[in-house]
C-alpha cells in the first residue's frame, strides 16, 4: 500500500510517502507558515524521486489539527481535491496523537502532547477529547510528576522556561525537532487508521481563529 501524508498543523511542514510500511520519501521545512507555497511542490518532488504518481497512490493522510488554521485549512482542501479527484480514501488524525505516535512509552515517566494554543492556553487531551486548558493549570495538575513528566510539543517550546522552573528540566529535554507532528508518523499511522471519504474528514478546529473572535469584540 502507498500512502501519500501531508502534516501542515505547525510551522514544520512535512511530506512522506509511506510504501508497504516503510517510509520511502520525506520532506520537511521549517517554513513558518507558507504551507500553500510548499506543499504541491514537495509532493510533486516525493512522487517524482520515489517513481510513482498520484494515480498509483492507494490512500491520502492528513493532519486533522488542532494547530494553525491556515495551515490545516491548506492540507485538507488539497487532500480532499486529490482524494475526489482519484477516488482514493483518506485518513485524517489529530495532531496530538501524531506526536504520542513518534515515541514509546517511558518506564517511570508521563508523556503529555501539549500544543500552543496562544494567549498562555494549549492543546491537551482529555477523557472527553481534546480541551484546551491554560499553561498554569495544566503545570498544576502535574506538579505530582516533577522530574518525571516529559511535555513533547509546540507548547515545550513555547513555555519552555516556565515547564522547567515548575516541572524539572526533564520536562522539556527533547530537541526542537521532536516537539512537531510529522508527516512520517502520519504516514505510518494511516496504514491502521479507519479509512474515510473525502467529504467526511473535517478540520479539529477546537476553537475560532484569533481573527474570528476579535471581529465579535
Amino acid at each position: 500500500m502507498k500512502i501519500l501524508a501531508v502534516e501542515t498543523s505547525s510551522k514544520l511542514f512535512s511530506a512522506a510517502l509511506n510504501e508497504d510500511g516503510k517510509t520511502s520519501a520525506y520532506f520537511a521545512y521549517d517554513c513558518g507558515h507558507i504551507h500553500s507555497e510548499m506543499l504541491i511542490p514537495a509532493i510533486e518532488k516525493i512522487l517524482k524521486d520515489t517513481g510513482n504518481s498520484y494515480q498509483n497512490i492507494d490512500k491520502f493522510a492528513v493532519s486533522a489539527g488542532p494547530g494553525s488554521f491556515t495551515g490545516i485549512r491548506v492540507a485538507m482542501t488539497a487532500v480532499k481535491t486529490m482524494a475526489q479527484t482519484l477516488n482514493k480514501p483518506v485518513a485524517a488524525i489529530d495532531s496530538l496523537s501524531l506526536l504520542e505516535g513518534a515515541f514509546v512509552n517511558l518506564k517511570g515517566f508521563k508523556l503529555s502532547a501539549a500544543i500552543d494554543a496562544l494567549r498562555n492556553e494549549i492543546y491537551v487531551k482529555s477523557k472527553n477529547g481534546i480541551i484546551i486548558k491554560g499553561i498554569d493549570d495544566f503545570i498544576n495538575e502535574n506538579k505530582k510528576y516533577k522530574n518525571k513528566i516529559i511535555v513533547i510539543g509546540s507548547a515545550a517550546e513555547v513555555y519552555r522556561e516556565k515547564l522547567e522552573k515548575a516541572l524539572g528540566k526533564t520536562s522539556v529535554c527533547l530537541p526542537f525537532a521532536f516537539n512537531f507532528p510529522t508527516a512520517a508518523v502520519l504516514g505510518e499511522m494511516a496504514r491502521y487508521a479507519k479509512n474515510e471519504e473525502y467529504s467526511k474528514i473535517q478540520p479539529l478546529y477546537i476553537r475560532r481563529s484569533w481573527a474570528e473572535e476579535k471581529t465579535d469584540v
